[in-house]
């Protein structure tokens, strides 16, 4: 009886555990597609406020220095003609483009992970 107790005791952990997931997921959620979302939105808007405000309108389309990105990722192409999708705007972001200067020596992966979820939302 007893092993059959211990037993059982070690299969619910082991459910428990695979019920919670990897450690350290706590903070990545799926969006509505189901994908794994990363970064932080209230941080994103933080690094967006520091790098970003100072050329591009976070709740318009009028261009600043830069063109305002409200709805920015509900448009199909971006200046240069490629598609906005998470790879081309994380690109443009890191190496610059037009008149965009480069923030790969300015954002670490967080950072931009947290922009990019921002981004997302506008």
């Amino acid at each position: 009886m007893r092993k059959r107790l211990v037993f059982l005791s070690v299969l619910g952990l082991a459910f428990g555990l695979a019920a919670a997931g990897p450690a350290g997921d706590a903070k990545k959620k799926p969006d509505k597609k189901g994908k794994e979302k990363l970064g932080d939105v209230t941080a994103g808007q933080g690094v967006y406020k520091n790098n970003c405000a100072v050329c591009h309108f976070a709740d318009k389309t009028d261009k600043r220095i830069g063109p305002g990105l409200k709805g920015f990722f509900k448009k199909d192409k971006m200046f240069d003609d490629r598609p906005v999708n998470e790879e081309t705007v994380r690109d443009l972001i890191l190496n610059g483009g037009g008149k965009m200067i480069p923030f790969k020596e300015k954002l670490d992966g967080k950072q931009l992970d947290d922009l990019m979820a921002y981004l997302k939302t506008l």
